[in-house]
């Protein structure tokens, strides 16, 4: 018979998972700091790497092109989170454009997006967004992805990169 396990640890009262248990979290008169609900971080900025592709590999090394929209959702449900610059780059590093020529409020729980059309190939297969965001007050961080899409004859491909925070202000 085969059957999946759960692994957890018995503390006190509650059964805990281990890597709830094993998980690092800075305390501070008993509370953990930096912490929202679900383990988001509670921040009043960041400079976010998101890693994307304007076109893979594959059938030998043939170039497939794929479209990107980069999403910048603002989680915190009462405060408006400002998004200062999305700079896009190529493969070997050098900045392409700047989507924003000035900095606009994304409102709380609304959704930015971004596209790079799958014609436009300059990134190349190894292209970023650097996201720059401040908030007047601590927020939730935003969630920062993006999304890669193509289709080409009977074919189709899609997936997901998540940014990932590089420098951030917290409370």
């Amino acid at each position: 018979i085969a059957g999946v396990g759960w692994f957890g640890l018995y503390i006190g009262d509650r059964f805990e998972s281990l890597e709830e248990k094993l998980a690092y979290q800075q305390y501070v008169d008993g509370q953990v700091i930096g912490k929202g609900a679900y383990g988001i971080e509670i921040v009043e900025g960041q400079t976010v790497y998101v890693p994307v592709y304007s076109h893979i590999y594959a059938d030998g090394g043939k170039p497939y092109l794929l479209e990107t929209t980069l999403s910048i959702r603002n989680l915190d449900p009462e405060h408006a989170i400002n998004i200062n610059s999305v700079q896009y780059f190529v493969t070997k590093g050098a900045q392409i454009k700047e989507h924003l020529s000035s900095k606009i409020s994304l409102p709380p729980l609304a959704t930015a997006e971004f596209l790079v059309e799958k014609q436009n190939i300059r990134g190349g297969s190894g292209a970023n967004f650097i996201v720059l965001w401040d908030a007047d007050e601590p927020v939730y961080e935003p969630l920062i992805e993006a999304v890669m899409v193509g289709f080409a004859d009977n074919n189709s491909i899609s997936f997901a990169s998540s940014g990932r925070a590089l420098v951030e202000r917290k409370e």
